[in-house]
């Protein structure tokens, strides 16, 4: 593979990962993508990216051309589970985040690179009544929203590199592992900061989002090695970076500067791609199974793994079963989308999820829900 470099060192020696090329894929905006991606590791660090040929980039120009974020909720944004079942918009965590960590002043300019319908610009609008909100994006989708803001600044379809403006915090929310190249993306955000400024970014950590491997146009899938590494090599700081902010996701505040982050070890991340690679085949496996001895087969969740799972399965599926109550009463190609009391008795719902997450909602929801659910399989089950 020595046509392609790593996204996060720049190496040469990239190894295809076996099997995935059998998996379906999932859009980032929850639409099921056939099979035939490819999958690689980076033999120097271990980082997990996908290969960026003219394969790859008509699938993304594809993808994004019928781009509809959040439309099973409405426009609605996804919401965030607890352990108890609790749920807030994911952007309600993370402006809090950035307001307790970043102690922002009464008044700056902020801008969210790729900011999707506006959600999190919303949100800091409000925390942030002092400041300017500006955003980009790849269409003029969220203009509308933006421009409702009172504290609206300004609005770019242009990469970070075009931009002439300075900023005090920049955020990238579920951008970067878009994008082509992460490392040019951040060099350039890094030169839009103004003297103090700092980068916010939010990312899926794939050490314990399995499925993420899975969405078609993501990239890069980060462990947080990975992205402090990579912050470094742009010139910034990784003041910050947990794991713990938002489930399964990874969190950075960083500010212009040299750190020290020593390079990945390539040994972890290959061994982990490879046995979440097959886990996910043996998850599908099992699924079938389950679909085939069901007289009415459902899946649990309308997101990432549940549409995922709908590809494979479609011609077996009777229903999804949903906790976000925007979702609940709506369809999808459809199939209707209920709540755990309303799935129908004696029917399989199959939980397409990490095997701890689903254990859990299991014991939750087992006196509530009165069909019969079918878990996933361990994840010592797989090499």
């Amino acid at each position: 593979m020595s046509e392609f470099k790593c996204k996060i060192c720049s190496c040469e020696d990239l190894e295809l990962v076996a099997g995935y090329e059998r998996l379906p894929r999932v859009t980032s905006d929850c639409k099921p993508w056939p099979a035939g991606g490819t999958l690689m590791v980076c033999q120097k660090c271990g980082a997990v990216q996908k290969r960026p040929d003219a394969i790859w980039f008509d699938e993304i120009d594809r993808i994004y051309n019928a781009y509809q974020i959040y439309k099973l909720s409405s426009g609605s944004e996804q919401v965030i589970f607890d352990g108890s079942g609790n749920a807030q918009p994911r952007s309600n965590a993370l402006v809090d985040f950035v307001l307790r960590e970043a102690k922002p002043l009464a008044a700056g300019a902020l801008i969210d690179i790729g900011c999707g319908n506006g959600a999190a610009l919303t949100n800091f609008s409000r925390a942030l009544p002092g400041w300017s909100m500006h955003g980009t994006e790849l269409s003029d989708a969220p203009l509308e929203a933006l421009r409702a803001l009172p504290n609206f600044g300004g609005f770019y379809k242009e990469p970070p590199g075009k931009l002439t403006k300075r900023f005090d915090i920049i955020t990238m929310i579920h951008a970067l592992e878009h994008m082509p190249d992460p490392l040019e993306t951040l060099v350039e955000a890094a030169q839009l900061l103004n003297p103090g400024g700092r980068m916010f970014v939010e990312i899926p950590n794939v050490e314990t989002s399995i499925f993420d491997l899975l969405i078609a146009d993501h990239m890069m899938h980060f462990s947080p090695a990975h992205l402090g590494y990579l912050a470094q090599r742009a010139g910034l700081d990784a003041t910050i970076l947990r794991d713990d902010v938002l489930p399964k996701e990874i969190t950075m505040l960083a500010s212009k500067g040299a750190g020290s982050r020593p390079l990945p070890d390539p040994k972890h991340g290959a061994a982990l791609v490879r046995k979440h690679v097959n886990w996910l085949l043996r998850l599908l496996e099992t699924a079938r199974e389950a679909a085939a001895e069901s007289k009415s087969f459902g899946i649990f969740g309308t997101s990432i793994s549940g549409m995922w799972l709908y590809g494979a399965l479609k011609d077996h599926v009777a229903f999804f079963v949903d906790e976000d109550r925007t979702r609940v009463g709506n369809e999808f190609d459809g199939k209707p989308i209920f709540s755990p009391a309303e799935a129908p008795a004696g029917s399989t719902v199959f939980l397409p999820l990490h095997p701890q997450t689903a254990a859990s909602i299991d014991n939750r929801l087992r006196a509530e829900i009165q069909a019969q659910f079918a878990k996933p399989p361990a994840m010592d089950a797989v090499a």
